[in-house]
Formats: C-alpha cells, sequence, structure tokens
C-alpha cells in the first residue's frame, strides 16, 4: 500500500509553533511536558519486545482525538497498519487514565477547598462553590449489544459523561461510560460523587447543577419554573445560570479540542470510555500549563427535566433559600 512519506520524521519537525497546535490541539510545551508524565507508566517501561516509540504514539493519538477521519487514513498518514494503531490508541488511552487521579483531583484538604470557593466567588455573587456538574452526551455509532440502552431522548446514540469543573474551566470530577437512556440524575446517584459525598462535600459547601439533578443539601439547583416565581427567585435562577455556564464551556471546549467527542465511529465501548477519560485528562493538562484554545461560539443547550425528590430535598430547599438570602 502506498502511504504517506515522512509525515512524523520530516513533517511534523518543520511545522511552526501555531501549525503543531494546529494540527495537534496542544502546544509543543504541554505535548513535551505530557511526554515526560507518560515515560515513567508501565506500559511505555515493561514491554516485551522493543519499547514503543511514546512520543509518535501520543502523536497519533492527539490525531485521532483531534480529527474524525478513519482509522484506515490515520495510519496511512503515520505509515503503520490498522492494527497498530489500534493498539497504539489503546495503550496511550491507558497510560493517560493511569496518571488522571494526578490529573482530574477533587479539592480534599481545607486550604483547596477554601481556594476553589475563592476563585467561584470572583465570578459569582454565591458563596462556599467548589463546582458546577452537569452531564453531556457523546454521541457513538449503534453498539451491537443492547443499542436501544444508548439511544438517548436527543434521537441519537451515545454514553453520558457527568463532569464537575471549577472555575479555570479544569474538570475535578469525570463520570463516563452510562448509556445515553439514562437520565443525568440516575447517572449521579450512580456515580461515587453521589456514593461519597459526605467525604468529598463538606457541610456547607455546594455544587450548582441543573435542573435534571435532583435538589440536595450539597447540590443545588435552580428553582423550578411554573410562572408564579418571585423577583428573589428569578434573581436567584439567573445569578445560578451565570455562574454553571462555566461546566458547559468546558465541554464546549473539550469537544471542540477533541472533535472525535463529536463523533466515535467505533462498537466496542470500552474502547469510547477509555478515549473519554483519555480526552479530559488532556484538557486538564493542557489548562494547567495555560495552553488555551478559542472558545467555541455556541454551547450544548440546557433542558429541563423534572427534579427527582428524597428525603434530601428538605436540606436543599433550606440550603437554596439561605443562599437566596445572602444574594438578596
Amino acid at each position: 500500500m502506498t502511504r504517506v512519506r515522512h509525515y512524523y520524521e520530516v513533517t511534523i519537525p518543520s511545522y511552526t509553533l501555531d501549525e503543531f497546535k494546529t494540527h495537534f490541539r496542544l502546544s509543543r510545551d504541554t505535548f513535551e511536558s505530557t511526554c515526560q508524565r507518560l515515560s515513567t507508566v508501565n506500559a511505555y517501561n515493561n514491554q516485551k519486545g522493543p519499547a514503543p516509540n511514546l512520543e509518535k504514539e501520543l502523536l497519533m493519538f492527539l490525531w485521532y482525538l483531534g480529527n474524525l477521519e478513519s482509522f484506515r487514513s490515520m495510519a496511512d498518514r503515520f505509515g503503520t497498519s490498522k492494527g497498530s494503531f489500534h493498539a497504539s490508541v489503546t495503550r496511550v488511552s491507558s497510560s493517560l487514565i493511569s496518571v488522571m487521579a494526578e490529573v482530574i483531583r477533587w479539592p480534599l484538604s481545607q486550604a483547596e477547598l477554601n481556594e476553589t470557593c475563592q476563585k467561584f466567588g470572583e465570578n459569582c455573587q454565591f458563596q462556599n462553590v467548589v463546582g458546577a456538574l452537569d452531564g453531556s452526551h457523546i454521541p457513538i455509532k449503534a453498539p451491537k449489544h443492547q443499542p436501544q440502552a444508548y439511544y438517548n431522548r436527543k434521537k441519537f446514540y451515545s454514553v453520558v459523561l457527568l463532569a464537575c469543573c471549577n472555575s479555570k474551566m479544569e474538570f475535578t470530577y469525570v463520570w463516563t461510560g452510562n448509556p445515553g437512556s439514562t437520565h443525568d440524575a440516575t447517572v449521579m446517584r450512580m456515580s461515587d460523587l453521589f456514593q461519597k459525598s459526605d467525604e468529598k462535600i463538606p457541610v456547607g459547601y455546594v455544587i450548582l447543577g441543573d435542573s435534571a439533578f435532583p435538589l440536595l443539601q450539597w447540590l443545588i439547583t435552580p428553582f423550578r419554573n411554573c410562572g408564579n416565581l418571585t423577583e428573589q427567585q428569578r434573581k436567584f435562577n439567573k445569578e445560578h445560570s451565570r455562574s454553571r455556564q462555566v461546566i458547559e464551556r468546558s465541554f464546549g471546549l473539550l469537544k471542540c479540542r477533541f472533535r472525535r467527542l463529536l463523533r466515535f465511529e467505533s462498537s466496542k465501548i470500552k474502547i469510547i470510555v477509555e478515549s473519554i477519560l483519555a480526552a479530559c485528562v488532556l484538557h486538564n493538562l493542557r489548562i494547567s500549563d495555560t495552553d488555551f484554545i478559542e472558545v467555541p461560539d455556541e454551547f450544548e443547550a440546557c433542558y429541563d427535566m423534572p427534579p427527582a425528590h428524597d428525603g434530601h430535598q428538605l436540606q436543599g430547599i433550606q440550603t437554596r433559600q439561605q443562599m437566596m438570602n445572602q444574594l438578596i
């Protein structure tokens, strides 16, 4: 098969800094620091036979995430076979996931919580906010097993990405893999953010979420608008929406950078989930290195769904009322 000649050996080294960033969605500095971080991972140290070329494999993975080309086309570009390209994608995504705990971190210490709340307070009028929570649908091809479970209310197949971010649009928590037909509130209840909320979110601190989520002591949602809201409640909802936009902007940036998240052609859910998590890790690495990209003009629309009710709601109502009183 005739392949693209010397793309990795000749063409890529000739790119300017801007050209490299345009093609691979990372600056050269962030790319090199990521290579250095992954060089200590077991996948690149405990291999039988010749060690994989980490730099080339990371470039291949970035091209895979940043473009919607077929595996045949991408393998041709980098002078390798489709099987080798698949193996490389799996190896790099697993390596990035292995360092995810270092990159996507929930603020646990009191100092980290205070710093996160202070940064949020500079951009909104609420106090003690440690993050904004939302779910996003990642389009996929219909899987072979139980495809109806992945068909969502927006009329396409997807998996759900649940994420929480801070005021800098860094992800502090991610959870993905649930079928697209699963409601955001159900996904949240299945996540360990909900299961371990007592450990992660001390009393007095809150997360902002839209009306798809239940109102809890630590998860504050807007007032349901049935046409009878008071002026104070409307003011609260407006400030709540403005403060929560940061998570929508984070999803917009993630999908703008890594356009593979706009459409996965693979039918293997494991590969899709690992690719999504790896993209979230790269998103955080890029922000931490102040490696910015233009913010897209359009973000995902918010869909209001009836909140789920349980025994926690009374505490949530009281917390929300206190926040509204402070805002007034």
